[in-house]
């Protein structure tokens, strides 16, 4: 007798490959976006304009960049453990993605929802700090094993925070289902009861996808950008695609407090921009 559980059709893996393909490409558009309106906004603040000459506006200034990043050469260091340079990347982007298989667009729209779904998220983000330390050691670079210590250091000092935040809004919804946590913010939402926890887990998910001030273990000033100081060219995209898809995604955990689908409103360059511009503002200012 087969399994019921264990049965998958070919038109299971069909619409999975379709999901994950259609999500694929909208966090691609979305990180290309949000790359344009952080230029934009940290132009505007340094009195500049930003991307003006590749398409309207600069629009197409991000798709000319990720082409340039893809069709250059990518140089192995000749003391690097092959091995573990290049699967690296692959870890910290596969963990990017496999976040957001259970995160619910709408009431009806979401590729996978799970009854621990809030659970698998907190387990699975700390596969990306895996790949932080890897890329550091298999590059047999000094700066980068420093990154890598450093990215696992920041991890583990945030990730308790964050999930004393998961496990008092799972108390509250009696649930660790996103879409039961989110349809239960009504009319009461969780903000109002633990506008704390808000704050904090705000602060905390910053911090762990390294966000400004929280970029210590790829401080250009002092480590040389840490763990992917040796990596270039598509690799080295790889990295940047996932953290901007780390830092949309710890927006959308908004859910959690926010009320119902608003979260979606609240547009996730917030945290990228506007802490980066204001440090580069002051900069400016001062000199």
């Amino acid at each position: 007798m087969v399994n019921p559980v264990l049965y998958i059709t070919i038109s299971d893996v069909q619409s999975t490959v379709t999901a994950l393909g259609i999500l694929f490409g909208v966090l691609s558009f979305i990180v290309l976006s949000l790359t344009w309106l952080e230029r934009k906004a940290l132009g505007r603040l340094q009195r500049r304009l930003g991307p003006t000459r590749t398409g309207p506006f600069g629009l197409l200034q991000p798709i000319a960049d990720a082409v340039k990043l893809v069709l250059k050469e990518d140089i192995l260091p000749s003391a690097s453990d092959k091995a573990i340079f290049w699967i690296a990347p692959v870890i910290v982007v596969v963990s990017a993605f496999m976040v957001w298989v259970t995160i619910p667009i709408t009431e009806t729209i979401g590729i996978q929802n799970l009854e621990l779904g809030l659970l698998y998220i907190t387990a699975v983000s700390v596969f990306g700090i895996l790949g932080l330390v890897l890329a550091g050691w298999g590059s047999a670079n000094k700066y980068g094993v420093i990154g890598g210590l450093r990215s696992a250091a920041q991890l583990i000092s945030y990730e308790i925070p964050i999930i004393m935040v998961v496990v008092a809004v799972g108390m509250l919804s009696q649930s660790l289902d996103l879409r039961v946590i989110v349809a239960d913010q009504n009319p009461l939402i969780y903000g109002l009861i633990l506008p704390l926890g808000l704050v904090i887990f705000f602060i905390s998910g910053l911090a762990e996808v390294g966000r400004t001030p929280f970029d210590i273990y790829h401080a250009e000033s002092e480590i040389s950008g840490g763990p992917f100081v040796e990596y270039s060219g598509a690799h080295w995209s790889v990295f940047f695609l996932a953290e901007y898809i780390n830092t949309f995604a710890i927006e959308t955990h908004d859910n959690y407090i926010l009320p119902r689908w608003l979260a979606w409103s609240c547009i996730a360059w917030d945290s990228m921009v506007l802490n980066k511009s204001l440090r580069n503002c002051l900069s400016s200012v001062l000199g």
